[in-house]
């Protein structure tokens, strides 16, 4: 008799840890939020999730984040870092900023809890080996953003 076998990407919201280091924003989607919009896009991506820490900080923090770890000095919405060299077998970090997620809301005239959900979700595309450094790219990774909001 054949034995079936459970693909294994299935895993528990304890993977995802989320860290609110922003000195006093507060988070405008619950923690819950977050886990579940990584989770589906872990999940839809068919990836298997070790470890996500998610953190939200500020413009200073992530300027010199930016700056040290990239060479960019300038701010921006979020800088994702992966801690293995296989994009389906998912361990990374990512650093969203509160503040230019903000700002952003305010420039598309998105609203702060969507551009911070798609932020999120971009985070997660770019962990499971998306990139947005070409227009074709960057057109994918946008459709796929939508279709994660969407669902």
């Amino acid at each position: 008799m054949a034995r079936i076998t459970k693909k294994a990407h299935l895993f528990t919201n304890s993977n995802i840890l989320i860290n609110n280091l922003h000195p006093t924003k507060k988070l405008p989607i619950t923690n819950r939020s977050v886990k579940s919009l990584v989770s589906d896009v872990i999940r839809g991506e068919r990836c298997i999730l070790n470890d996500l820490t998610v953190n939200f900080v500020n413009d200073i923090q992530i300027r010199r984040l930016n700056k040290k770890y990239l060479k960019h000095d300038f701010f921006t919405d979020i800088i994702t870092f992966p801690y293995n060299s296989n994009p389906k077998n998912i361990e990374g970090e990512v650093f969203i900023s509160l503040d230019t997620v903000k700002k952003n809301a305010e420039i598309y005239s998105t609203g702060y809890k969507m551009e911070l959900k798609r932020v999120i979700i971009h985070g997660c595309l770019h962990l499971a080996g998306y990139n947005d450094k070409t227009n074709k790219e960057k057109e994918l990774i946008r459709t796929k953003e939508n279709f994660y909001l969407r669902n």
